[in-house]
């Protein structure tokens, strides 16, 4: 069972110790934070109620960070009233479910606050497993790009 919280800057040595090469290269966007002034960051977005929201994927049995999730609210990529969901998976929780719980509690955190009509999830070409999540939880594929980040597959979800 896993639960998401507001990242506190606290959390800083935790996710930086067990951040991998794989956390940062799996998502698209900014990515889980990566120094203390991006902890920081994350900490006054909340605080300012700002756009972008980046939460503490806990294990809720040991109280062990299991990654980080960000959504944020109508970036200048997406529509009026779309999210982007972007998340890192620390290695021990990656292939057993806590991917997909964390992207639906984030549907159900943008539902909930009525932030938003529509998530989207962009994903690398070459990351099929997640695509085929995207695909399970009830994802649309949409269209493709090339970033920055790479080449995506963008997959919509109506909340």
């Amino acid at each position: 069972m896993i639960g998401l919280r507001p990242i506190e800057v606290a959390d800083a040595a935790a996710h930086l110790a067990a951040l991998d090469r794989e956390s940062v290269r799996r998502t698209a966007g900014p990515g889980p934070p990566k120094t203390m002034a991006e902890f920081e960051r994350c900490a006054a977005e909340w605080a300012t109620d700002g756009p972008r929201k980046t939460f503490t994927v806990v294990d809720v049995s040991s109280y062990a960070l299991a990654g980080t999730l960000d959504v944020t609210l109508e970036p200048e990529f997406l529509a009026k009233r779309q999210a982007d969901i972007s998340y890192g998976i620390h290695p021990p929780w990656r292939g057993s479910g806590v991917p997909g719980r964390t992207i639906v509690l984030a549907c159900r955190y943008l539902a909930r606050n009525d932030s938003a009509d529509e998530a989207v999830l962009r994903i690398d070409t070459d990351h099929k497993s997640d695509i085929a999540l995207a695909h399970q939880l009830g994802f649309h594929y949409h269209r493709s790009s090339t970033e920055s980040e790479g080449f995506l597959d963008w997959f919509i979800q109506a909340l």
